[in-house]
């Protein structure tokens, strides 16, 4: 048996593909046989990939540089405590910030792990789309239900209308004139294919004319046939989408979010690692001193001495430093403002699946789209539509309103009249019509073809000839659209009564309905079909006035000109057409009749159809949103482009590009419209010529690997790519593209299972708005990430300096960790509600290697963070060294003051002969010191507490800063964001708890302040919004002064 997948079984006639599978049509393949061949093929099932193990899905969410930083803090942090030699309480509160980082990365690996079991689902939707049962003919004898996972290459299968195709399938005997097949979750394309046995002459031809074909997975709608199984399984289409998902999912690459979180964690671990380094080296002296030699700068090596302790107490320094610098919470943020992001997403009807994908959309340069229901209503309507007028030679062409399938959303414009020709068309569209409309879901849906569908719509608006029925018509499918969705079409269905029908062939490609008139003894012929096959059997035609006048050459030619027009504007024409004069089918009324020999034989239904009545032409298309164009429109302004890939036919593509705006009108650029196929036969440079050119391109008749060739191109020449899909085709560009996109209504399961994001009304528009968003969200983070990291730079400048000058520990870790993570935290979740910019779809798309931390950037934090250290250093030697402080009064507390030189020199205090301190009190609380020496250490609680407060304060003021990168404070004031204004209060508050709570305050060393004290914070805290304002100003000027340069 010759039998493989390079095998091109739709361009071999019917009988030489049996006789290489080696069956029979008539008897099957044998018992044995079917043994042999499943032993070589397998079963017809997909492949299923062994699952990641759980630990192996761990692991992988801790390889994040910023993690890893977290999770270095944590084991050094918990070592110091255990190693130390603490009082009980001091103990538990060591043993604290190790505990909540390590709390905080497991909740992050807990979040990422179920998002990665979730990731693969797409394969285990592709699974079910698979028929469960066949009816297979084995032996000679007809099996029907035979489980589809035991077909092999060669099984005979027997297809009906409703049937699932269980297997990619040979056809090789069609039992009824006409069988069609619904491919659109494989090509995209929503019209029903019909299937003929006729072999196809190019062996490298696209999916969707592989008309001798049926694909497992695909659906039956007209019909019965007999097929020949070619592949089964993996050798499937449905098989080798499974493989390109497969490669896809290896093929992901880091998010630009990711890559930039990755690139940020590096350079902080450098800069924490140089910086303790330096600090425990600037203190060397306090635990390593030596002499040198006589005559010498060298040391005298038996004069070295090395302190274990002091070297142990001034890497603890160095360590604490080393958190102060990790901002603990920013992964918790970042998760949260992203979360924030999805929320007011999918109130604009864009759920999304995958956290990072919100600000993944925010640097989108390219946005492929598909073109069926994205940029189409996927809602087949009548467009325009012809009659006779009342002058010789005269057409009346009628514009149609409405893109849905609601009748009251359109009309027929410019029919000021019902008149006969109108009549006539109603009737045929009505009663040669197998489809419905109906109300559901709030919404109106064609069932059946969506082609008869637009018909069934279209008579809808033309309604009846009686203007008080229409008006009742009307009024009850708005009062009760579900139970009176199409009443002038079941109004004309009541006038007849349906006797036969002519079903659809190729050879004549019409289809007619033989009806009988309540009000007449003569049964009338209904027709439609494609336009010039049916306007040439036409002999006579009707005006509007319902006379019948001669067909002639002159008038015919009028007709094709306009069916040639509807051509170039890529509709679907077809014609409309009626005949009495039917001989002696005038009086058929059932099979009994002598009439139905005629009717048994489908080779005399074009007789049938001959010499007819010509009553109209209709032209359809799946018309573009309303919105769209004005959206395309939107995304040049914001830079980004718009490719169209689609499973459709050239000239539909590029005439609805045209008229949304993605190609510019009248002739199509060379480069801007090609099949799938055409593209890739090209040369790589060419292709990424055309990839890379300005405007908008648009790919036709594309399959699954032209799509996932494109989007890899784009994403290898630097763009951040966007993919739209509905089907099970699209599958594997989603699942490759920066971003998938799925359809929440049209969408398959496959589809949505692959895509990033799902969009709930399957509109283009939808992604423009949620670009926005993606932007806006963007720059929230940046704005907390700056808020964070400027706050964080302050405690490192705060610890650097008191280390530096040898001051008292003013910070320690468990008042850093509070500050990071619950002082810090509302104030950074709230900037994530921060308004976007009004320009925000006027600047062009970030590029994805843009640093997130640029030099500027960097200065700024640094200014701020160095004013943060000064003013947390400022305020605690002030307390020790000033009884006032310009108007403050700070002797209140009746605490004593020591000189500069004590401060920086206290560990040297047990040295000092007649150094005494007063006691002082903190609202009510008295603090002794029987060891004066003890002022530097259990007496620092309240300079430390003024320290702590003003690094809050200064938080809280430099969260207002971080409303907008560069806008002052006077454009964009606080209440734009009253979030941050109700989470500021809120940490303001926290802070008063663990002040005024005596046993949390006692937790976190420090006291309660008074006024004075409270307005010495304030004097220290405000100078950071004239400072930041001065930035804001000077980075006005650098961007006034680039853009000026770059125009």
């Amino acid at each position: 048996m010759a039998h493989g997948p390079d095998i091109p079984f739709w361009s071999i006639p019917a009988g030489e593909v049996t006789r290489r599978l080696d069956v029979r049509a008539d008897r099957g393949l044998g018992g044995q046989e079917v043994g042999k061949r499943r032993a070589e093929y397998g079963f017809n099932e997909l492949k299923k990939e062994p699952k990641k193990p759980l630990w192996k899905l761990v692991l992988e969410q801790f390889d994040d540089m910023l993690v890893k930083v977290l999770l270095l803090a944590a084991v050094v942090s918990f070592a110091l405590a255990y190693f130390e030699d603490n009082s009980e309480v001091d103990g538990l509160r060591a043993y604290i910030e190790p505990f909540v980082i390590l709390l905080i990365l497991i909740i992050n690996a807990v979040v990422g792990v179920w998002q990665e079991s979730n990731a693969e689902a797409a394969l285990d939707a592709l699974k079910e789309m698979q028929s469960e049962t066949a009816k297979v003919i084995r032996d000679g004898s007809r099996i029907s239900d035979l489980p589809s996972r035991e077909l092999v290459p060669g099984d005979i299968i027997e297809l009906t209308v409703g049937d699932k195709v269980p297997a990619d399938s040979r056809v090789v005997k069609l039992n009824t004139a006409c069988v069609k097949a619904v491919q659109a979750s494989l090509t995209g394309e929503p019209v029903a294919v019909e299937k003929t046995i006729d072999p196809v002459p190019d062996p490298d031809c696209e999916l969707q004319l592989k008309e001798c074909m049926l694909f497992a997975g695909t659906a039956i709608t007209t019909g019965t046939c007999v097929a020949v199984v070619t592949g089964t399984g993996m050798k499937t289409e449905i098989g080798k989408i499974q493989e390109q998902i497969s490669q896809a999912a290896e093929e992901e690459a880091d998010t630009p979010l990711k890559q930039k979180l990755n690139e940020f964690g590096e350079l902080l671990a450098q800069v924490i690692f140089y910086i303790c380094v330096t600090v425990w080296l600037i203190n060397y002296h306090h635990f390593l001193s030596w002499e040198s030699t006589p005559g010498s700068s060298l040391p005298n090596l038996s004069t070295v001495t090395f302190s274990l302790g002091k070297c142990t107490y001034y890497f603890k320094i160095a360590v604490a430093l080393a958190v102060a610098a990790i901002p603990e919470g920013l992964p918790a943020i970042i998760t949260t403002c992203l979360a924030l992001g999805t929320r007011r997403m999918a109130k604009k009807n864009a759920i999304v699946r995958k956290l990072p994908s919100v600000e993944t959309l925010g640097c989108t340069t390219v946005i492929c789209s598909d073109k069926t229901g994205t940029l189409t209503t996927n809602q087949m309507s009548c467009v325009q539509l012809v009659t006779l007028g009342a002058l010789p030679g005269e057409l009346k062409d009628y514009p149609v309103s409405g893109h849905t399938f609601d009748p009251d959303s359109g009309s027929v414009t410019g029919l000021k009249k019902f008149n006969k020709a109108v009549e006539a068309v109603a009737q045929v569209c009505a009663l040669c019509n197998d489809a419905r409309i109906e109300w559901k879901s709030g919404t109106f849906r064609g069932v059946g073809a969506p082609t008869e569908a637009a018909l069934v719509v279209l008579t809808e608006k033309l309604g009846v000839p009686d203007l008080t029925e229409q008006q009742t018509i009307v009024s009850k499918r708005k009062s009760d659209p579900e139970n009176h969705p199409d009443g002038a079409t079941l109004a004309y269905a009541a006038r007849f009564k349906r006797r036969a029908v002519l079903e659809f062939d190729r050879k004549r490609k019409s289809m007619s309905v033989l009806c009988a008139n309540a009000g007449q003894s003569k049964n009338i012929l209904f027709v439609k079909g494609a336009a010039e096959c049916v306007v040439e059997r036409c002999s006579r035609a009707m005006r509007e006035d319902g006379s019948i006048v001669p067909l002639d050459d002159k008038l015919k030619k009028q007709i094709l000109v306009s069916v040639e027009n509807m051509a170039k504007k890529a509709l679907r024409c077809l014609a409309l057409a009626q005949k009495t004069d039917l001989g002696e089918l005038a009086s058929y009324d059932g099979e009994t009749h002598p009439g139905q020999k005629t009717l048994h034989d489908t080779e005399n239904y074009a007789a049938v159809e001959s010499d007819m009545v010509f009553v109209g032409l209709a032209g359809l298309r799946d018309p573009p949103r309303p919105e769209v164009r004005q959206s395309i429109a939107e995304c040049k302004e914001a830079g980004i482009r718009v490719i169209v890939i689609t499973g459709d036919n050239q000239i539909t593509a590029e005439a609805i590009c045209k008229d949304i705006g993605v190609l510019s009108g009248g002739s199509v650029a060379k480069g801007s419209s090609m099949t799938g196929r055409d593209f890739i036969n090209q040369p790589r440079s060419k292709q990424v010529k055309i990839l890379s050119q300005g405007g908008g391109v648009v790919f036709s008749r594309a399959e699954p690997k032209h799509k996932q060739d494109i989007v890899r191109l784009l994403k290898d020449i630097g763009e951040v790519t966007a993919m739209t899909g509905d089907g099970v085709n699209d599958a594997p560009a989603l699942k490759l593209a920066d971003i998938g996109i799925a359809m929440g209504i049209a969408g398959t399961e496959v589809a949505k299972e692959a895509s990033d994001m799902v969009l709930a009304d399957d509109n283009f528009a939808t992604i423009v708005n949620a670009v926005g968003e993606g932007r806006s969200i963007y720059n929230n983070m940046k704005a907390f990430i700056r808020y964070m990291i400027s706050s964080n730079i302050g405690e490192v400048a705060s610890i650097f300096f008191t280390a530096a000058l040898g001051l008292p520990e003013g910070l320690i870790p468990v008042q850093l960790l509070w500050v990071n993570l619950v002082t810090d935290g509302p104030p950074a979740t709230a900037l994530g509600f921060n308004p976007p910019d009004l320009d925000i779809m006027e600047k062009p798309p970030r590029l994805r290697d843009e640093h997130l931390v640029t030099p500027w950037l960097f200065f700024r934090w640094m200014v701020i963070g160095l004013y943060v250290g000064f003013a947390t250093v400022g305020a605690f030697v002030s307390w020790y060294m000033y009884e006032r402080v310009l108007f403050i009064d700070l002797s209140q507390d009746g605490h004593s003051t020591v000189t500069w030189d004590q401060l920086t020199h206290w560990e040297e205090c047990p040295t000092w002969e007649g150094f005494t301190v007063s006691n002082y009190t903190a609202l009510g609380q008295t603090f002794t010191f029987p060891d004066p020496c003890d002022y530097f250490d259990e007496g620092k609680a309240k300079a430390t507490t003024l320290s702590l407060s003003v690094l809050v304060a200064i938080e809280m003021f430099n969260a207002l800063n971080a409303l907008s990168e560069d806008n002052s404070l006077v454009q964009m004031p606080p209440w734009c964001n009253p979030w941050l204004l109700v989470a500021m209060s809120l940490s303001f508050g926290l802070h008063f708890v663990i002040l005024y709570v005596p046993w949390l305050a006692a937790i976190f060393s420090i006291v309660p302040l008074s006024v004075n004290e409270w307005m010495l914070v304030l004097l220290f805290a405000l100078p950071v919004i004239l400072i930041d304002e001065v930035l804001k100003y000077v980075g006005r000027q650098l961007n006034r002064a680039a853009k000026v340069k770059l125009e």
